[in-house]
């Protein structure tokens, strides 16, 4: 188990992730409620009133819709206790009180998967080829707001897109204003987007549980606010990105999507260095610990930065935003 490099343990990782329901781990904890396939209930990560947290036991992972949270079994022990990495994978597999998870037809859930994932890349482009510059719109008005006024590079535009839409019939509902963010593959090409719905104001949508939504492929790939180079930034939000961009011109950012997707980019070779931008809470120093883990399992160089600790992360710390006490 301390060698979290050898073989053994990511056999155990893998055996922790797995052994038990994910929503029986954290309905100790959280009130959930049956939805369809996936359980739902009020986020324990932030406060909120309309429940945007959801669990989903086939594929292992929880996510929140309002603050962004995600991951796995692992991630769930580490946000919610506090624990190291290691110490998570020790407690699921030391635990005797729940249940274990019935066997699965994982070949047939691997192919549908499969297939929602090519499905919501496909849909992610399509929403994608119909955004344009942000210029003299209310993406520019909302970051202007937030105190970003350099110019955007091409992976951040301006979209009229749908609030939702249906998976079967691919009708959607009203259109809206979003500023919409392209998140890249390893290979550079658009699999994912991000959308933060506005006003024509060019302020967060007030009457939307979670004003920001992803669609497509966003575990694995990364808005890239400039080409890879040998060293880059990695942070988990819009806002902190294009924040961080203005203050390190000469360092590549690029913008995770959530705190649970940090450990998971799938960087290009070319990448030897990691600065890891991390958010002032529980959330965001577990997820720098764990993609340090990660990124230095894979031989590169990692580092991790904080805003000043009155500010809870870089845009506030930028806007001179202080934590509350």
């Amino acid at each position: 188990m301390k060698n979290w490099r050898s073989n053994q343990f990511k056999q155990d990782v893998e055996r922790a992730k797995a052994r038990f329901d994910l929503s029986r781990i954290v309905g100790r904890h959280v009130k959930l409620r049956k939805a369809g396939n996936e359980h739902v209930g009020l986020c324990p990560f932030h406060n909120e009133k309309t429940p945007s947290f959801r669990v989903n036991d086939a594929k292992g992972v929880f996510h929140c819709f309002g603050c962004g949270a995600g991951g796995d079994a692992i991630d769930f022990i580490m946000n919610f206790e506090g624990r190291e990495f290691v110490d998570a994978v020790a407690i699921l597999l030391g635990e005797e009180g729940l249940p274990e998870a019935a066997p699965r037809d994982r070949s047939a859930m691997v192919r549908q998967e499969k297939a929602d994932r090519a499905a919501a890349v496909l849909a992610a482009q399509a929403e994608w080829q119909d955004t344009r510059s942000i210029k003299g719109t209310p993406a520019e008005l909302y970051l202007a707001s937030r105190g970003i006024t350099a110019d955007v590079p091409a992976t951040v535009r301006y979209g009229r897109v749908a609030l939702w839409r249906d998976k079967k019939t691919g009708f959607g509902g009203r259109r809206c204003s979003a500023l919409v963010l392209g998140a890249q593959d390893r290979r550079g090409k658009i699999v994912g987007i991000q959308r933060v719905f506005l006003t024509e104001d060019g302020q967060k949508m007030a009457d939307m549980a979670n004003p920001k939504l992803s669609l497509g492929q966003i575990r694995g790939s990364a808005v890239r606010l400039a080409p890879p180079e040998k060293r880059i930034i990695l942070t988990e939000g819009p806002e902190d990105g294009l924040t961080l961009r203005m203050k390190s011109h000469k360092v590549p950012v690029w913008i995770t999507l959530g705190t649970g997707s940090m450990p998971y980019v799938d960087l290009p070779d070319e990448v030897e260095h990691v600065t890891l931008a991390g958010d002032n809470n529980a959330a965001g120093r577990a997820a720098v610990e764990r993609a340090a883990e990660e990124y230095e399992a894979q031989g590169r160089r990692v580092d991790a930065i904080f805003p000043d600790r009155r500010y809870e992360d870089w845009n506030d710390e930028h806007l001179g935003i202080r934590m509350k006490k």
